[in-house]
């Protein structure tokens, strides 16, 4: 019985502790433990981390925007250079990473590792 309920708790979120399982069902978390490995086969595994995620179509207006940059450049010279220098455009990236832990969810041995992208843009 506590089997089925662990297990559908797990399915609806991944990344569910085993104390707020225990605290949800009135049980151990010794037992919520027993029952996520032995019962159910489940282990705790954190994301692999890859540099960016980009689609083709990212990819491709990349190559489209430097080949403009360099085709300016070519053109304009040293003065499209200093153009950039003192531009008062400025691009920031604020990044805020989630931890290992907190990637860390419940996945069967034979499922893939969940992938985590320092970067999606």
């Amino acid at each position: 019985m506590h089997q089925q309920k662990v297990d559908e708790m797990i399915v609806a979120k991944r990344r569910v502790k085993q104390k707020d399982i225990a605290n949800a069902l009135d049980i151990s978390k010794e037992r919520v433990h027993h029952i996520i490995t032995v019962h159910l086969g489940y282990r705790k595994v954190s994301a692999r981390l890859v540099p960016r995620q980009l689609t083709v179509e990212m990819k491709a207006q990349r190559k489209t925007i430097c080949t403009q940059l360099l085709e300016r450049f070519t053109h304009d010279g040293e003065r499209f250079l200093r153009s950039i220098i003192t531009g008062d455009e400025s691009r920031v990236h604020h990044y805020d990473p989630e931890s290992k832990m907190q990637s860390m969810q419940y996945r069967h041995k034979n499922s893939p590792a969940p992938k985590k992208f320092k970067v999606v843009a």
